[in-house]
């Protein structure tokens, strides 16, 4: 999977993480919902397979931090009465403004960009083409 344990130790510690993820079917459910609902947000653009089966040092250190705060999100429901709850939204909903800023263009994360079957790059620099006829100068 694209996450590992190690990654909730920078917003969580063990006990926490414990309480919240009680059991590895419960985690990676929340995982696999999170890598989903960040894919919504940036399939269109890029290549989220190649993105989330990178590992080690050549993940995305701030997708992995979307991932991780949305993973934990989704689990701290769970809880009785929502413990924490504050918390992870204001984390949560700072993950979401990032992957929105993606996909408005006003963000560019280091992602594989997206290629088509055909093996036509998306050229996000340009991505709709158009063009006109000359002006007509009516000056004869």
């Amino acid at each position: 999977m694209f996450l590992t344990l190690d990654d909730y130790r920078s917003v969580c510690d063990d006990y926490e993480f414990k309480q919240i993820a009680h059991s590895d079917e419960i985690r990676l459910a929340a995982e696999a919902a999170a890598l989903e609902q960040i894919a919504s947000y940036l399939r269109h653009r890029y290549d989220t397979d190649r993105a989330f089966a990178a590992s080690g040092l050549c993940r995305n250190s701030m997708l992995v931090q979307c991932a991780v705060n949305i993973a934990l999100w989704l689990m701290i429901h769970r809880l009785p009465q929502n413990m924490g709850h504050e918390r992870r939204e204001c984390l949560y909903n700072d993950s979401i403004k990032w992957l929105r800023d993606i996909q408005a263009c006003k963000a560019s994360p280091d992602l594989p960009l997206y290629q088509s079957p055909d093996g036509d790059n998306d050229d996000t620099r340009n991505p709709v083409r158009f063009g006109s006829m000359k002006p007509g100068r009516y000056d004869w």
